[in-house]
């Protein structure tokens, strides 16, 4: 209705944001060790059991995202992309970053034994795939729906040994995308399952870590009976860069515990102190149960139910208050109405709904809220200036129709009037576009100050963490203690890297929101010389809207150097000194993160580029509808007065009245429809205003 009511050149606006809204998506990545249950909890949230496979040995091989409620590209239900020839090159040299994440991972790994698994994989592609198997890296499968069986051939394998009757496809599988008609949520989501990340193929592992990026919220999926190993707290040090109040944690799998009064308390209280541990000063929502109970109550497979009620953990379900001790055994199945209190027992107890509220909650808060919000505002600030434009337009038709029944008014009188008027609209586009060339300028100017004091920021904290890495290394062979091999995990300068982000992205947007604080005043006194009316009032009642710092993932640059390898004591050996040494280690840890460092500025940069094409951009846009609105309208008027003056009429007579009647009527409800255009996107407005405000009040904000 908007792009409708709008001039056309300022229609395009309007679209581009609607296209933006229709792909706009909250991304769920759901992570967790092999055989933590991640696809079982997808399911149950899903409320479709059967949807990932669970139930055989294998476990998932690739990222696999689940689009609900999103139109599939070019009308495919699932498609399967393969990795690329390079990409499946490192996974079969088990070198590189393979290596590297291997020595970070898996202590004690020995390399040599991740290029036997790697050789192995490639041999058991080659027998599987035959003269397909070089043809398909790069390539993709599609189908127009997902069928029966078709997951465990593209995403699931298992040992490597004896024959293998499903993943056919499972070795050179990169990621799959499934489109779902109905999802968990209201919202369009997509939820992400990944490889586990102790994955012995840590090429799927890093791939696994890529994805976390482009994610909104993160669930983290830990098993009742190992909760927070070593690998999980290597994870959670990894997400710590991310935005922390965008983790829920699900320990799932608590009926596998024995005595649940007794184990998961204690489970309780050590994960919420690790989590405070890892993450101080955060509240991160842990959610207990086992989505095994939550898809139980979905399909309710009678064996499975009898096996649920004679476990020790079956006692956990009376927390529901629809079961009674004495009931809790198999012979009670045979009632109907027993089956269903079972069913409502196990997904009250289940933890899933919990989940789904949880994450409900993080998504409230999340990238996608705050796109709607600045589209709101937008918005809300283009229908007043339509209609603005459109009463004032009307004005001018009821004044055109009084002068044209005024005996007094000559057309020469009225013709001049209105010239007088299209100068001054004249006048006023060009201090218009010269507010803008000035405004866009300043922008540019802001953006690019703050990504030069971002970078040298960022500089400055490698350059001061290689020096230390330096003298570390020199202290320690100059006492006669050379290590075989030598390690920089990097985690004090991954830590630093993401808070001198978080300051300089905070710093930078405060002067880009305060810039916008102090220029839309300024861009509604404009639009006021053009429509006097007090209804142009900011959307946001003077509150600075906010750019939320963006989640991004410190990649781990792991250095592990073997000082005795052929290469590396060739390097030894031209720098013998401890200080040349230190030296050399001191370049390696600046270039390894030099790219990253420019990675951070480059995201800051866009997202403040966003932030001031859709804000901004927007108050350019509304001020150059009204003044293109009244153009067109004095331009009309213009043209059947001079007409008028010009015709041999001895009066000059402008249109018959029954003309300006219907004029003044279709303008008329021209008005009506942009008031309640108006009314409509700025209650939007409020209401994502008052979604924030709430949000950030919770200890999660």
């Amino acid at each position: 209705m908007l792009a409708g009511l709008a001039e056309p050149s300022q229609r395009s606006l309007v679209t581009d944001a609607l296209a933006h809204l229709g792909q706009l998506e909250c991304r769920v990545a759901v992570v967790g060790q092999i055989k933590s249950g991640k696809s079982s909890a997808i399911n149950a949230l899903a409320r479709s059991p059967h949807l990932l496979p669970t139930r055989i040995t294998p476990w998932t091989t690739a990222v696999t995202n689940l689009h609900f409620a999103q139109t599939p590209p070019g009308g495919y239900g699932a498609v399967f992309s393969f990795f690329e020839h390079a990409e499946w090159d490192q996974l079969a040299e088990g070198g590189g970053r393979v290596r590297e994440l291997t020595e970070q991972l898996v202590p004690g790994f020995a390399p040599e034994h991740l290029l036997e698994q790697a050789a192995l994989l490639r041999q058991r592609a080659s027998e599987r795939l035959g003269p397909e198997f070089e043809l398909l890296l790069g390539q993709a499968h599609f189908f127009e729906a997902l069928a029966p069986g078709m997951m465990e051939d593209y995403v699931c394998a298992g040992d490597f040994t004896g024959p293998q009757r499903i993943g056919k496809y499972s070795d050179i599988t990169k990621s799959a995308d499934v489109y779902l008609d109905q999802g968990p949520f209201a919202f369009p989501s997509t939820v992400v399952d990944t490889p586990g990340t102790n994955d012995p193929f840590l090429i799927r592992d890093e791939i696994t870590r890529r994805s976390l990026e482009s994610a909104d919220v993160y669930v983290v999926v830990l098993t009742a009976c190992q909760p927070l190993s070593e690998t999980d707290v290597s994870l959670l040090r990894i997400m710590r860069g991310l935005y922390k109040d965008r983790i829920v944690v699900l320990v799932n799998r608590i009926d596998d515990l024995a005595d649940l009064d007794v184990e998961l308390p204690k489970i309780a209280g050590y994960v919420e102190q690790r989590l405070l541990a890892e993450f101080p000063g955060s509240h991160i929502p842990v959610v207990y149960g086992s989505a095994w109970w939550a898809n139980q109550a979905y399909v309710f497979e009678p064996d499975a139910a009898a096996r649920i009620l004679t476990r020790r953990s079956a006692g956990y379900l009376l927390r529901a208050g629809l079961l009674q001790p004495n009931e809790l055994h198999a012979g009670s199945l045979a009632s109907g109405d027993f089956c269903d209190r079972v069913r409502q027992s196990l997904l009250a107890m289940s933890g899933i709904p919990a989940l789904g509220q949880a994450i409900e909650t993080l998504m409230a808060a999340a990238r996608p809220t705050y796109v709607q919000r600045k589209i709101a505002h937008s918005f809300a600030e283009m229908a007043r200036a339509c209609e603005s434009a459109a009463r004032s337009e009307l004005q001018i038709l009821l004044a055109a129709e009084a002068s044209s029944l005024d005996a007094k008014s000559s057309a020469e009188d009225t013709f001049s009037i209105y010239t007088r008027e299209h100068d001054l609209l004249a006048g006023v586009a060009a201090d218009i576009e010269q507010s803008a060339a000035g405004i866009e300028a300043q922008l540019a100017r802001i953006i690019q100050e703050e990504q030069d004091a971002l970078r040298g920021m960022l500089q400055s904290s490698i350059a001061l963490h290689a020096a230390r890495e330096r003298d570390v290394l020199v202290d320690t062979l100059s006492r006669g203690r050379c290590p075989r091999v030598w390690t920089h995990e990097g985690v004090a300068l991954r830590r630093a890297l993401a808070r001198v982000f978080k300051e300089g992205f905070e710093k930078a947007a405060w002067r880009l929101t305060s810039f916008h604080a102090r220029v839309v005043p300024e861009l509604h006194k404009l639009m006021r010389t053009l429509v006097p009316q007090p209804d142009l009032e900011a959307t946001h009642s003077g509150e600075a809207l906010v750019i939320p710092t963006p989640a991004v993932t410190p990649i781990s640059r792991l250095l592990v150097l073997d000082l005795k390898t052929a290469g590396w004591s060739a390097l030894w050996s031209r720098h013998p000194s401890a200080e040349s040494s230190g030296e050399k280690i001191e370049a390696l840890i600046r270039a390894e993160f030099a790219p990253i460092a420019e990675e951070l500025v480059q995201l800051a940069g866009r997202v403040f580029h966003d932030f001031s094409t859709t804000t901004i951009q927007w108050s350019l846009a509304a001020c150059r509808n009204i003044q293109l609105a009244l153009t067109r309208r004095l331009e009309l008027v213009l043209a059947e007065h001079d007409a008028a003056r010009r015709s041999a009429a001895p009066s000059g007579a402008p249109p018959p009245a029954e003309d300006f009647t219907e004029r003044i009527r279709a303008q008329a409800q021209r008005l009506e429809d942009t008031e309640a255009l108006t009314q409509h996107v700025e209650y939007l407005a409020r209401y994502f205003d008052t979604i924030l405000k709430i949000e950030a009040s919770e200890p999660n904000g």
